[in-house]
């Protein structure tokens, strides 16, 4: 079947909960004081199978008091029944309602006239006429006008009929979606114990699918939970779908740990957030315009928040106007690029607009970054009016675009969209203007920032080979702290290769260089050169420092540390320890020199070892543990033994 959530709305005391009633034969005033006072206060809930569709009636309190209650409930409506008594007509939470309504984009709806037995013929078609003129421009504005009564039933069967027909027109597909490629996301809009069972919360599943004994998040706390079981519509079930009223009984978490305004995903992922720039319109009949940094109370979801509003393309915003704005407010909030907010003055309370979520993880925002911002805020709103799979990929591809060098991986992607994993993960190599990046988790970086980042690898290695001729190359680490410091090295890694591939770059060990770039000494360094070898070549084992050897060629030749550096570099020179150094030669001859005097693996000291070459102990034990480490010799205790390459193998 079909899942559906129906919602009530209009002013107090003008029938909504008896047409549910009515409809579905379940009073949803479960408080005592709503029985006592002949009012709803708080949400109620029931349900009903009818044709094709199972549907979850949401019926909301009509009292401007109690809007913060019918905000909470309102949020994950498909299909709208704005309800008006035919006694009273058109009143202000009418249009407070269904200017709610309007700003959280229902899709569908119809307008049904309650008490038509109080009224007659004439006065009802007053009231249709009335019922128009508000409707003018809204989603309901060509709905149909349905007048019953609730208590006789006259006209109820007629509705139903009307409800499953307006249910056909709502965009299957998108719920589809939502429900195959997003997260799971249940806003809580109930929270209770059952004894024997535990903490309970209820809410009506927005996102994705929940399975009885997976694991949630509970936001914006972030506590993990385990679903001890779910029901639907008040039936026990083993997993729960978008569209579905649904209760979910939760372990390892206290009921005082959860609440109204909190929300169920999926655990760890999500971020919750501090601020978050969006998208909003005033109302044509606000109290006054929207100024800047002025306090507004924000509900989203099943949440209240306060906040500020920073307008950023302008110092007001004029009943009747839009633009874009900063709200940062005073408690975290999980929320995704695309959800709708109602923004309400902080006192009195009224509400004065709604908006649509553009990006659930800004920066504070310099007035220099502002008309680049303002663009890509516009390209994000433009982005949610194509289909959902287009703007799925829209989305990425934007938020991809302006992470920069350092690209954003797929679990990012899932906290800055509401994404699943799965989809990004299909939906990125199909984006032309992105690079890929094998890694886990999947890396994606905009092609252009690619380009620049190589560019900029390629400039650096120039002029390190400007400024240093014979240096071996730039050292890969140090590059990529300049470059790419909050990159991955498999990222970095995947640059160099891309470098190497295109001949631009060699990678050689732990240094990176030019392509084609060779070290060429000119007359003046290979004179250097053959007098820092002789030198150290005539020392032999009572070794020479290196600091020693380059003071004392630069005596009378400039330029004698960087041959020194290029000799180790190249292998002529093998540093012995931080200080001391040998020519290749010499550690050869010292090699063999050990073979012939100890050779079947017949053991010497350190006195032997200092004897047979006629050093002292201060070269002999930097000698001896720099052929340690070579391989060249093992150590024993005291002694040593040249080591034995054919049993190794």
């Amino acid at each position: 079947m079909k899942n559906l959530i129906v919602g009530t709305a209009g002013h107090i005391d003008h029938g909504k909960t008896s047409l549910v009633r009515a409809l579905t034969g379940i009073d949803t005033d479960r408080l005592e004081e709503e029985k006592r006072r002949g009012i709803t206060i708080d949400i109620g809930f029931a349900h009903l199978e009818s044709g094709d569709y199972r549907m979850g009636f949401i019926d909301v309190p009509g009292h401007e008091k109690f809007v913060k209650n019918m905000l909470a409930g309102i949020g994950g409506v498909h299909l709208l029944l704005l309800i008006v008594a035919a006694d009273e007509s058109v009143m202000p939470q009418t249009l407070e309602h269904l200017q709610i309504c309007q700003l959280l984009d229902i899709p569908r709806g119809l307008v049904v006239v309650t008490k038509k037995s109080l009224v007659e013929e004439e006065l009802l078609s007053l009231v249709e006429e009335e019922i128009r003129d508000l409707t003018q421009g809204t989603f309901l504005e060509d709905a149909p006008i349905l007048a019953v009564d609730s208590i006789e039933g006259d006209g109820i069967p007629e509705l139903l009929e009307a409800i499953e027909k307006e249910a056909g027109r709502i965009d299957r597909d998108r719920l589809t979606f939502d429900a195959t490629n997003r997260i799971f996301r249940l806003p809580i809009d109930r929270v209770f114990s059952i004894r024997g069972f535990g903490t309970v919360i209820t809410g009506t599943t927005l996102w994705g699918q929940l399975t009885r004994d997976h694991l949630v998040g509970v936001y914006p706390s972030r506590k993990v939970a385990k679903v001890r079981g779910i029901e639907v519509f008040n039936s026990s079930n083993k997993s729960a779908l978008p569209g579905q009223r649904t209760a979910v009984n939760l372990s390892n978490v206290d009921k005082k740990d959860l609440g109204r305004g909190m929300t169920l995903s999926i655990p760890q992922i999500p971020e919750p957030t501090y601020a978050l720039d969006a998208s909003v319109r005033v109302l044509k009949n606000a109290p006054g315009p929207l100024r800047n940094r002025a306090p507004v109370r924000i509900h989203h979801g099943s949440a209240e928040v306060i906040g500020r509003i920073r307008l950023l393309d302008s110092q007001t915003l004029e009943p009747g106007q839009a633009g874009m704005v900063q709200l940062r407010i005073d408690s975290p909030l999980l929320c995704f690029p695309g959800d709708h907010l109602i923004l309400r003055r902080y006192s009195p309370l009224t509400t004065v607009g709604g908006g649509i979520v553009l990006d659930n993880s800004p920066r504070k925002h310099r007035k220099s970054e502002l008309p680049r911002l303002l663009a890509h805020l516009t390209s994000l709103e433009q982005s949610m009016k194509g289909s959902s799979d287009k703007w799925g990929s829209s989305l990425c591809e934007l938020i991809v675009a302006t992470a920069g060098s350092t690209g954003v991986n797929s679990k990012e992607l899932v906290a800055r969209t509401g994404f699943s994993e799965t989809y990004i993960k299909e939906v990125l190599p199909s984006i032309s203007s992105l690079r890929v990046v094998p890694q886990e988790p999947l890396l994606a970086v905009h092609r252009d920032s690619c380009k620049a980042l190589k560019s900029e690898i390629v400039q650096v290695l120039s002029r390190y080979h400007e400024a240093k001729p014979l240096g071996p190359g730039f050292s890969k680490e140090e590059l990529k702290k300049r470059l790419l410091p909050g990159g991955t090295p498999a990222y970095f890694q995947f640059m160099l290769g891309e470098l190497e591939q295109a001949k631009a770059i060699e990678v050689d060990g732990k240094h990176v260089r030019l392509h084609g770039h060779r070290v060429d000494l000119n007359v003046e360094q290979e004179k250097i050169k053959e007098e820092i070898l002789t030198l150290i070549r005539q020392s032999g084992f009572k070794i020479i420092s290196l600091d020693e050897t380059i003071e004392r060629v630069g005596k009378h030749s400039r330029g004698a540390r960087e041959v020194a550096y290029h000799l180790l570099s190249t292998g002529q020179l093998v540093r012995i320890s931080d200080s001391l150094v040998l020519t290749q030669d010499l550690l050869d001859q010292l090699a063999e020199g050990l073979r012939k005097e100890f050779p079947e693996g017949q053991t010497f000291t350190v006195p032997e070892f200092k004897n047979l070459f006629s050093i002292s102990r201060k070269y002999a034990i930097p000698l001896l543990e720099f052929l340690d480490r070579q391989r060249i010799t093992s150590r024993s205790g005291d002694k040593r033994k040249v080591f034995d390459h054919s049993q190794a193998s």
